[in-house]
């Protein structure tokens, strides 16, 4: 990345209540500076909750009895442990919140420009040269692993048909029955696929958030999601129809038998690439532990274990997709490389105005 964006703006930009939950104690997850207590390295892991967690937790919890490590565990989403990680990182550089963890392509971009991950050790993290090669990052700043695929959740109750088209979020007959995520979390909330429909790109998305606030004044959307949680159980009470959602997912709760399918719109999915990354200002021993804790979650049996749990697409050569996802057009390579594709570095330096504007012509009519 050749542009640079201040703490201070990606503080903005991802909300300052981070600030206030650091005094509850959650600095004190990352243990004492140089992150030993009584001979052992502590390591603090984010994973995501519920099914992307499973793999991460278990591998974690392995690694940590065969090096005689203490590993703890912040879950959540991207949402709400990246603004929290931001704030740590402002009240004390060197003490922050975690030291490794798992976060989305525009969490990763906007980390990068902020100077927040440190490099990953290729000679601690041999596994990361099995990313495929189109999927490397230039930078050494954390590996992506797995690969997911964005498209149109609904409720298969009241919607007979799949939804052919991102355009399709804002027809009339769903009028009070949309639902997406509040900004600035903009790699999920569809607004960038918009953006790119209407004919811009990442570095101004003006036009798709044009198109979210004249459906906000029409009263297209019943709210706000801020949950995975809580979009399941709005897409399954039916209070929600149709909403921008990732395959990954959607798949379990579609084995699980609820009402909801995933839809592949006619323009593309969005490729959304996920992967690990270390946190600059952990101690020397942090950094050297948490990449050999990488490596493992990097395996190429992990990583399939990881795919299988969590309806996702490996990057890693060795690592297999589950028989059960290989007929599926959405879960193939292809599918992927024929995508709608963001430049996250862009969409990262315009996450501040992007957000402005959302809050002023989008969030204050809902």
């Amino acid at each position: 990345m050749t542009h640079h964006v201040s703490r201070r703006d990606v503080l903005r930009s991802t909300g300052a209540a981070g600030l206030a939950l650091l005094g509850g104690g959650l600095l004190s997850a990352c243990g004492a500076p140089g992150g030993s207590s009584g001979g052992g390295t502590r390591l603090t892991m984010f994973r995501w909750a519920g099914a992307q967690g499973e793999v991460p937790k278990e591998v974690g919890d392995a690694f940590a009895k065969k090096n005689g490590v203490t590993v703890r565990y912040i879950e959540g989403t991207n949402a709400e442990t990246f603004p929290k990680l931001v704030s740590s990182v402002q009240v004390n550089a060197h003490r922050p919140l975690l030291n490794l963890g798992f976060f989305n392509a525009q969490s990763f971009a906007q980390g990068a420009a902020e100077g927040l991950w440190a490099p990953v050790d290729s000679k601690l993290v041999p596994n990361a040269a099995k990313v495929l090669p189109e999927f490397r990052r230039d930078d050494g700043l954390g590996v992506y692993t797995v690969m997911d695929a964005m498209g149109i959740l609904y409720n298969t109750d009241v919607v007979k048909s799949p939804p052919k088209s991102w355009l399709d979020l804002f027809k009339p007959e769903y009028r009070s029955k949309v639902t997406t995520w509040d900004a600035p979390a903009f790699a999920v909330n569809a607004v960038p696929v918009i953006n790119k429909l209407k004919g811009d790109g990442e570095a101004d998305l003006s036009k798709g958030i044009d198109v979210f606030a004249d459906a906000a004044k029409k009263g297209q959307f019943a709210g706000l999601v801020a949950s995975i949680d809580q979009l399941r159980k709005q897409l399954v009470s039916g209070q929600v129809v149709i909403a921008p959602g990732f395959q990954g997912v959607a798949q379990p709760w579609i084995d699980a038998g609820d009402p909801i399918g995933f839809a592949v719109p006619s323009e593309g999915v969005m490729a959304f690439p996920e992967g690990f990354q270390l946190v600059k200002g952990s101690s020397s021993e942090q950094l050297k532990e948490g990449a050999k804790l990488m490596n493992e979650i990097l395996a190429p049996d992990a990583v399939s274990r990881y795919s299988a749990a969590t309806a996702t697409i490996p990057l890693i050569e060795g690592a297999e997709l589950p028989a059960r996802f290989r007929g599926k057009p959405g879960f193939q390579l292809t599918a992927v490389r024929e995508s709608l594709q963001l430049d996250w570095g862009r969409l990262a330096k315009s996450v501040q105005q992007a957000t402005d504007q959302w809050n002023s012509d989008v969030k204050a009519h809902l």
